[in-house]
């Protein structure tokens, strides 16, 4: 791909990602732990939002990699402003990216979810096994995957268009601090 020849394409995926997964992470964390009342394995909640965003890395960063240049195509195609073109593939980006993790609950259910092998090696590392777990709301997967994309879309959204501002800031050309010049010295 083309996009990924500039290094600050690369530095974007890296920064979009662990935007993307682990402050999405925090929000869907609460979202569905607790809000939605899903709980989790016996471990913290620390290690649950990490445990959780990790996967969510792992699996979602190769999709960013095909939505960042696909958002910066459709921003660039759109006749808009060009100060308009950053918004646009935020835009693109965070509904394209809330609309791959829709199937998550399922994924996170099969793979990270309270009972699996990842979540009891986790408890056993870093959790109490011998605790008593609440009940908690089960969802059918399609309620599930809805609440995901409802939730997902104004989220992602907002934190891509954070990513346009955070590398602005990192990319944004620094002046070079002025030579100091010697000072002169005085006639008298």
């Amino acid at each position: 791909m083309d996009f990924y020849r500039d290094p600050a394409s690369r530095l974007a995926l890296l920064v979009t990602a662990l935007t993307m997964c682990y402050i999405g992470g925090i929000a869907m964390f609460w979202f569905h732990a607790i809000y939605l009342d899903e709980g989790g394995p016996a471990i913290s909640w620390v290690a649950h939002w990490l445990l959780d965003s990790s996967f969510a890395f792992v699996a979602l960063t190769p999709a960013l990699a095909l939505i960042m240049p696909f958002a910066a195509w459709v921003a660039r195609a759109v006749p808009a402003s060009a100060s308009l073109v950053p918004w646009v593939y935020a835009a693109v980006g965070g509904a394209a990216f809330a609309l791959v993790t829709t199937p998550g609950p399922i994924a996170h259910d099969l793979v990270v979810g309270r009972g699996t092998w990842v979540a009891d090696r986790a408890t056993d590392l870093v959790g109490d096994s011998s605790a008593t777990l609440p009940p908690v709301a089960d969802y059918p997967p399609l309620a599930a995957m809805a609440q995901q994309l409802g939730a997902g879309v104004p989220l992602y959204i907002t934190l891509m268009a954070l990513t346009v501002v955070l590398l602005r800031l990192l990319l944004r050309p620094h002046p070079r601090p002025a030579s100091p010049r010697p000072a002169r010295p005085r006639l008298s």
